[in-house]
């Protein structure tokens, strides 16, 4: 009951990412499309392009984590894995898998740290167009958050169902 709750919930969290993302994207290309007509045609600039690119693209490599994950899209090294079959193979992949957790879990805390500290302070990017830096931080945090959810739920279903197997794609 609990483990199918904490895989929808997942499940969930990574698809709102990923649509995120992909609006993100859209956004991005859009935002260059209007920079490159502004600059030829009417010798114009939105004056941040880089600021907000840059932002968008942070933002939408965290948010598309999840959603990676578990569509098994991401860089696997599965060398050790390989030999390994049954309760072997589980126990790599949960090894695996807490490691992951705790590095990101590290990692999730001091994007924390920085975002309250940001909010508290009312900080802003030092561009021409001032951004509060929180929102960036935000993005960061909520693609960790969502990551973080995912891996908890991979390791559920590798209790649960063991290890699924490796699908390679383009031979």
């Amino acid at each position: 009951m609990l483990s199918r709750a904490v895989v929808r919930v997942s499940e969930i969290c990574s698809g709102a990412g990923m649509a995120i993302a992909c609006a993100l994207l859209v956004y991005i290309v859009v935002h260059i499309i209007l920079e490159i007509v502004l600059r030829n045609f009417f010798a114009s600039s939105t004056n941040s392009m880089a600021d907000f690119v840059g932002y968008a693209t942070g933002a939408m490599t965290f948010l598309a984590l999840g959603h990676t994950f578990v569509s098994r899209k991401h860089v696997r090294v599965s060398l050790i894995r390989r030999f390994l079959k049954g309760n072997g193979a589980i126990a790599i992949e949960l090894f695996c898998i807490a490691a992951t957790f705790a590095i990101f879990a590290f990692m999730a805390r001091y994007v924390w740290l920085i975002l309250a500290r940001d909010y508290l302070r009312g900080s802003v990017s030092p561009g021409l167009v001032p951004t509060p830096t929180w929102y960036i931080a935000a993005a960061i945090f909520a693609g960790l958050l969502i990551f973080l959810i995912q891996l908890l739920a991979s390791a559920i279903d590798t209790v649960m169902n063991g290890v699924p197997e490796e699908q390679v794609e383009g031979e």
